[in-house]
């Protein structure tokens, strides 16, 4: 038996995600004013372990994964993403949110499919 199982790494995998989106999103919208300097350490620390989990759900993943669903979550995460952007471009500094933004979204539309893959394996086994 697993130490950690597929659904917990997959939940805490979405969490690292949605936090280290909040801590960029606030990075850029604070940009004008001074941040604390513990904003970067824990941005760099929530980053490490969003990676260290994806790197896992890669290397858990023992069946070949169904690369459409990743397809489709691009048709439809990439346009709202550059909507979101275009909405708010007054308020946003590019410059701190485009290099964060285009690796988290590479890495979760990497990872997609096979996460998926490893959500759809425990629900087979229960």
């Amino acid at each position: 038996m697993n130490r950690i199982s597929n659904r917990s790494l997959l939940i805490a995998t979405a969490l690292f995600y949605l936090a280290s989106l909040i801590v960029l999103v606030y990075a850029s919208l604070t940009s004008s004013t001074s941040r604390p300097s513990w904003g970067g350490y824990l941005d760099a620390g929530i980053a490490v372990l969003l990676v260290m989990a994806s790197f896992t759900i890669f290397g858990m993943n023992k069946s070949k994964p169904n690369f459409e669903i990743g397809h489709r979550a691009a048709l439809n995460i990439i346009p709202l993403i550059l909507l979101g952007m275009w909405i708010f471009r007054n308020a946003l500094d590019f410059n701190i949110l485009l290099p964060g933004l285009a690796w988290r979204t590479f890495l979760f539309l990497h990872i997609l499919p096979f996460g998926i893959n490893l959500w759809n394996q425990a629900s087979n086994r229960e």
